[in-house]
Parts: C-alpha cells; sequence; structure tokens
C-alpha cells in the first residue's frame, strides 16, 4: 500500500534539514517548529505561539533559539511580520486537487489563471474538465512554472503528441526535477527532443517499424546516432549496406557501420562518401578474383570489415 499527503487547502512546508534533527529535537521544540511552519508570523507573538504549540511561552522562546541554532530558522532585516508561505511554493509529488467551488473562485478572481486556462485550451484544442482545469492550474500553483513556462511547456506536449493533461503533468514534474524551467531554458530543451522525435520518425518510416514502442535498445541506438551528429541520409548509406549484407533491416547491424563510421572521425554524408570511394579502389586494386565480401553495392575495406563483423558478432551475443 502507498501514502500520499492529503493537502487540501493548506501546506506546511520544512526545510529538509529537519529530517536531521528529529533524534535531537524534544517533543515541545517539534511542535513550536510545526505551529511557525504553519503561520510563521507567530514568531512575532510567542504568547500565540506558546498557545499553538501547547506550552509555555518561555519553552517556546527557547525552541525558537534551538532551531536558529540548528540553522533552521535565521532572522531577516524585514520590519513587517512575515507572511504565511504561499501554498504554491511547494510542489507536491502530484498535484493537489481543487475542489470546483475552488476552481470557480480562481477562475473568477484571477484574470491570469482565466488567460492560462483559456490559452491552454486552444493549444489542445479541447475544453476542460474541472480534473484538467485544476492540471493545468497546477502547473503553475504547484509546479511554480510560469504562465509562460506553462503554456511552452503544453505547446510542446501538443506538438510531439502528448495531449492528456496526466501525462502532460509527470513531464512538467520531471522538467522541474531537472531544474528545466524558466522559458529560455525549456525552448532550448524542446527544440533538441522535438529534433530527436521528428528524427525517431523518419528512422520508423526507413525500418518499417510503424507505431510500435521502441525497445530500450532501439531507444539507445536512436540516441546514439543522434549524439554522432548523423543525419537520415548517413543513416539511410549504413541501411543499404546494412540490407546488402544481411538481407534484413537490422537495427543492430546499421547501429554496427555507424559506430565504425563514427570511430573514424567521419561526420558528414561527404566524408562518408569519400572514405567508401577510397576504400572501394584500395580494395579494387588488391582484392582477389573472389570479389567483395561484404554486400553487392558497396566495397569495404578489410579494417571497416573486420570491426563491423566484430562489433555486430558482440551484439548479437548479448542478445
Amino acid at each position: 500500500m502507498s501514502l500520499q499527503f492529503e493537502y487540501r487547502n493548506a501546506v506546511l512546508t520544512l526545510p529538509a534539514q529537519v529530517a536531521a534533527e528529529l533524534s535531537d529535537a524534544t517533543l515541545t521544540e517539534l511542535r513550536v517548529l510545526v505551529a511557525l511552519a504553519a503561520d510563521l508570523s507567530l514568531s512575532e507573538n510567542t504568547k500565540e505561539l506558546a498557545k499553538a504549540a501547547s506550552c509555555r511561552e518561555k519553552e517556546a522562546k527557547a525552541a525558537i533559539e534551538r532551531w536558529k541554532e540548528a540553522g533552521i530558522l535565521r532572522e531577516t532585516d524585514e520590519k513587517a511580520a512575515p507572511k504565511k508561505p504561499a501554498k504554491h511554493l511547494r510542489r507536491a509529488d502530484e498535484i493537489p486537487l481543487y475542489s470546483t467551488s475552488e476552481l470557480a473562485d480562481l477562475l473568477e478572481k484571477r484574470e491570469s489563471v482565466r488567460a492560462l486556462v483559456g490559452e491552454a485550451q486552444s493549444i489542445l484544442g479541447k475544453l476542460f474538465t474541472p480534473s484538467e482545469t485544476n492540471l493545468v492550474i497546477g502547473l503553475v500553483d504547484y509546479l511554480g512554472l510560469s504562465e509562460e513556462a506553462a503554456l511552452l511547456t503544453l505547446a510542446h506536449c501538443k506538438k510531439i503528441g502528448k495531449t492528456n493533461l496526466r501525462a502532460i503533468e509527470k513531464y512538467a514534474i520531471s522538467l522541474c526535477d531537472r531544474g528545466i524551467t524558466d522559458p529560455a531554458a525549456l525552448e532550448e530543451e524542446f527544440l533538441r527532443e522535438e529534433a530527436l522525435h521528428s528524427f525517431e520518425g523518419e528512422l520508423r518510416s526507413l525500418f518499417g517499424m510503424g507505431a510500435r514502442a521502441l525497445s530500450s535498445k532501439e531507444e539507445k541506438f536512436f540516441k546514439a546516432w543522434t549524439d554522432y551528429g548523423y543525419e537520415l541520409g548517413v543513416v539511410k548509406k549504413a541501411y543499404e549496406i546494412t540490407v546488402n549484407s544481411t538481407g534484413d533491416a537490422s537495427i543492430p547491424y546499421t547501429n554496427a557501420i555507424l559506430e565504425t563510421w563514427h570511430a573514424a572521425g567521419l561526420s558528414t554524408a561527404e566524408e562518408i562518401d569519400r572514405y567508401l570511394a577510397e576504400s572501394s579502389e584500395k580494395k579494387t586494386k588488391g582484392k582477389s578474383k573472389t570479389g567483395p565480401t561484404l554486400g553487392n553495392s558497396f566495397d569495404t575495406d578489410e579494417f571497416f570489415e573486420a570491426a563491423l563483423r566484430r562489433s555486430f558478432a558482440a551484439k548479437k551475443k548479448g542478445d
């Protein structure tokens, strides 16, 4: 059985360092800390703090000093009483649910929320249910994204075919966990992901894969080809060698070819064409009457052929 916090209409925030102090803290000190987390303005009214923590005022003051010494609390230069921490600054693993009445109140009183929800509906092309409205507002109120960042995230998800708001929520949480939250960083990440997504679609078509999910090895291969900086034209060359050599559109075999080219420092289709032409010329001058050993369309040098077959054999064995 798994558990999660039921936040309802209020949230307490505490530094993670508190966990390291639990074994040494007294019950009174912990009560005072929780009371302050609920209303930090009580630090200016120790009588009320003592009532909230069910202790004497002297004990409340001593607890404050104890938590200051531990580095959990610190004094500020602000003269005004501190405000309660805003609940939207606390990110939960799942966005807490607003009630229907709370949603209606938010939409009525906050113009930015109305604009956010309206633009989000336009991006995804549908009217939201209360649950979906909750998730969109939660991107701002509970994940701390700006309205611009939230809309950029929604637009990106729509572009790559991710339109389920629960899935978008999980994706947004993963971005926050990686520290990618401001619009500039998001745009950079989205451009990279969209390029990879487009490249993946082209590769699926090339290998006749349809819409099935990629295996973990296929994902690893495709990502490696992207990291090598290879465009589709380069992959097509490796694909043609693969089919001519094996009679099959083998992704591991194609990967072995691309790995070999990358190890040889070949980056572009033009460099690979020159490499193949030079290899063919050298091979033609010194080859035996038995002809080429790797495919009908391309002659490759012995180093390339040997490295390729070793690489592919090793991957085959690993499967």
